[in-house]
Formats: C-alpha cells, structure tokens, sequence
C-alpha cells in the first residue's frame, strides 16, 4: 500500500501528514529484516513452547493400529501439497515457482518416508534403543531423499541450505523429544501405538512450522538467485 503525503495534506491537512508519516515508519519497521529475524525467533520460540508442551499433555489413551494408518498428519500434508502450497505467492515468480516445487517435494518425502517406516511393521517389536535408532534412520533417510531430489530438479543449493539452517533448530528438538518419547515409560504401549502417535503429531507440527516459515527464508535471499533459471511446466524462468 502507498502513501501519497501530498493527498493526505490536502485531505486532513497536518494531522494527515503525521498520519501518513506514522503509516510510512511502521511500514518499513514491520518490513525490515531485524524485525523479520525478531518474528522469526518469536515463532521458534513458541513453537518449541508448543512441541514441549505437546509431548507432555497428549492424553493418555488406548492407540489403536487405525489412529496411527490415518493420523491426520496424512490429511495435513495432502492439504498442503495440493491446496495450500499451489496458492503461494513469493516476491518473484521464479522464486515462487522454486519455492512450491522445494515445499512439494519436502512434504511428499516426509509422507513417503513415515507410511514406509509404518507399514514396515517392524517398529511393533522393537525395543526403545531399536526405536531410537530406527525413527532416527528415517528422519536422516527422509532428508536425504528430499535435498536429493531438490538438487534434480533444478533448486539451488544457496535455498536448500536456508532451509536447512532455518529447520536446524527445530530438528533438534525434534531428535531430542523422539529420543524422550522414545525412552519414556509413559508412553509404554502395545507395539509401541502410543509412541508412534505421540512423535506424528511432533512432526506434524514441524512441517507446519517450515511450511510457514518458507517466505522468511525467501526474504533473506539477497541477489544469490540473479540470473538463475528453472524449467516450470516447460516454460524457462528466470530470477530478474
């Protein structure tokens, strides 16, 4: 939204110019980048607060086969990928087009990667350090798997990184509640039901998180993409 402080003046006279001067300072407050570092690590921080909090108020309760096959982290990134993401808008095409293939790619690993770790079956029977180990292994798999195929199709290391030192944080919590929930007697269940659905709904709310925070990665982005160019759909575009 612009200002015209000469409209203003002759509209409100000088209570419009201050008006429009408050307006123009907010603006660009609320547009610079040590506000937009500060936000960010306001959002890390609550969700860190929340993943805590979630780990120890899940009720308690009988976990059934059915609730982990059709938790809804399934429904969520299904609505992400094919009704969220599509609409989002970054502040270049080609960064909007790099930035939903990056997004796309990441969810469809992450469900890939946790219904074959599910309908393996083999969490069932494995003890805590066999559980530890085995999500672990599947989270390094699911990372690898989707950096990979990011670098295939044409996304550029200098974004792949941010994202990675975005989520660096985020992860380690990740790693450090699934080795809680992992070792807790608490969430001692029939074959382990009530782990496995307490650590879906933690990386249902990481997804979230990255998903979110994307256009903040976008943002910090400073002439690294000039010039670079993606295949989107058989039309070439290039970052201005």
């Amino acid at each position: 939204m612009n200002i015209d402080l000469f409209q203003m003046a002759q509209k409100y006279g000088l209570k419009g110019i201050f008006l429009g001067i408050a307006f123009l300072l907010v603006s660009g407050f609320l547009k610079s980048t040590w506000f937009q570092d500060l936000w960010s690590k306001f959002t890390d921080k609550l969700i860190e607060w929340f993943l805590k909090r979630k780990t120890k108020s899940d009720e308690v309760k009988h976990i059934v086969e059915s609730d982990i096959l059709n938790h809804d982290i399934f429904n969520y990134i299904d609505f992400w990928m094919y009704s969220k993401v599509p609409t989002f808008q970054f502040s270049t095409e080609y960064r909007t087009v790099v930035f939903r293939k990056y997004l796309t790619i990441y969810l469809r690993c992450y469900k890939k990667g946790i219904l074959d770790f599910i309908k393996e079956e083999k969490y069932k029977t494995m003890d805590q350090a066999e559980l530890w180990k085995a999500l672990m292994d599947m989270i390094n798999h699911i990372v690898w798997e989707y950096e990979k195929e990011c670098k295939e199709v044409g996304i550029p290391d200098v974004i792949i990184t941010k994202m990675k030192l975005k989520n660096n944080d985020t992860i380690q919590l990740t790693i450090d509640l699934i080795q809680n929930i992992s070792n807790s007697q608490f969430y001692q269940s029939e074959n382990n039901f009530l782990k496995i659905y307490s650590i879906l709904n933690i990386i249902l709310s990481v997804l979230e998180n990255t998903t979110s925070n994307s256009e903040s990665v976008c943002n910090s982005i400073n002439g690294q993409l000039k010039g670079l160019k993606i295949n989107n759909s058989g039309r070439e575009i290039s970052e201005p």
